[in-house]
């Protein structure tokens, strides 16, 4: 697969009108093991966050550092149908005790300082007040994806 430059997402909700602190997960499968779960960064308050080749390309290396027996294939081979869903938090959340004695890996040196630090971004995450499907794109065809989310529960009258 080639890369697009950046992948741009712009999520809506009728309902809601600060869409700031979600993360969602593209999901590319290379090879005929697991799949590697790539994450966009945190939307803004307008529910817009990029993705650029390089994060995808970084990600996808830690995936090997991660769990090398688990994954096999490259970026190059991967196939062209992806699919972006909104993460589920719930499992790093039970598990974060645990999670934090793994090490950083290669990309997430880049961007954080601890492994603390990084869990508690993806912790923060607010993916628990929306839902939403997913979808299934082509890449690198598609460059801009429009996602329409639901609230999980109505917001409270103050």
């Amino acid at each position: 697969m080639t890369l697009p430059t950046q992948i741009e997402l712009r999520a809506r909700c009728p309902e809601a009108d600060d869409l700031s602190g979600l993360i969602f997960r593209m999901q590319i499968t290379a090879g005929y093991k697991n799949p590697c779960g790539i994450f966009f960064p945190k939307t803004d308050a307008a529910g817009h966050s990029r993705l650029s080749a390089g994060e995808i390309e970084g990600q996808f290396t830690d995936h090997w550092e991660e769990g090398l027996m688990d994954y096999n294939g490259s970026i190059a081979e991967a196939n062209e149908l992806v699919s972006i869903r909104l993460w589920d938090p719930a499992p790093l959340r039970e598990g974060y005790d645990e999670l934090l004695a793994w090490p950083l890996f290669t990309y997430q040196r880049t961007r954080w300082q601890s492994r603390r630090e990084y869990l508690d971004y993806m912790a923060s995450c607010r993916n628990a007040e929306f839902t939403f499907g997913g979808i299934s794109v082509h890449l690198p065809e598609t460059k801009l994806l429009y996602v329409s989310l639901r609230r999980v529960v109505a917001p409270q009258a103050v």
